[in-house]
């Protein structure tokens, strides 16, 4: 397991680099007992599709943090996963960000359980999870509002207006995509601000971070 730690660090350096994106290496370890954990708890729960290890690392971590780049302000900043999932995006980016407010909003139990888990046999700090679907959130009393909205496998067409009354002032809403916004792609109170396009190591793929604001 060791030799199998160390094999992991190497190779999640390596790909953090090819993006140029900055980490700190005491995120390691959280990455690997991430995919440790998810490997166990997929085998009962459907939480990824992708069973093999480095494509996790690629697909599912790399591609998490490649988010950072549209993240402007690393200090205190309160962020909202959408649609958590598995915990991608959302887990990555308080891994390499650790000063990060983080709610994982996710309206399946099952999986917000492996969430909770994770959250605390990691000893995760500034981390909640929500289980409840996007509307039933919004209408909360006593629900916040975020300087960051990640959105990476939730569709949000139909959804502007409530991702953007979740928004503090000068808040964003990041969408992880696989292609720039289509010519008449809308979100309700909310206008495009930035794409950010990149490549994904060993060729698995074109991404754009699409970055909206009031």
């Amino acid at each position: 397991m060791e030799h199998d730690a160390l094999q992991f660090a190497a190779s999640f350096r390596k790909l953090a680099s090819e993006l140029a994106i900055p980490i700190p290496e005491s995120c390691l370890s959280s990455f690997f007992n991430y995919l440790c954990e998810l490997t166990k708890w997929n085998q009962a729960i459907n939480l990824t599709s992708i069973d093999d290890q480095y494509e996790i690392l690629v697909k599912h971590f790399i591609d998490s943090i490649a988010g950072t780049k549209a993240i402007d302000n690393y200090n205190k900043i309160e962020l909202l996963d959408v649609g958590a999932g598995a915990g991608f995006p959302g887990l990555p980016l308080k891994f390499v960000l650790p000063d990060l407010v983080l709610e994982l909003l996710e309206p399946s139990e099952k999986k917000g359980s492996f969430l909770r888990y994770l959250v605390g046999s990691l000893g995760l700090k500034d981390v909640t999870v929500a289980a409840a679907k996007l509307q039933q959130y919004v209408s909360r009393v006593n629900r916040r509002t975020f300087d960051y909205i990640v959105v990476r496998a939730f569709k949000v067409d139909q959804c502007g207006h409530l991702l953007a009354d979740l928004l503090k002032p000068n808040g964003k809403v990041i969408l992880y995509r696989a292609e720039p916004v289509p010519k008449g792609f809308e979100l309700a109170d909310l206008a495009l601000v930035q794409e950010l396009e990149y490549e994904l190591p060993s060729d698995y793929g074109h991404r754009v971070l699409s970055v909206f604001s009031k």
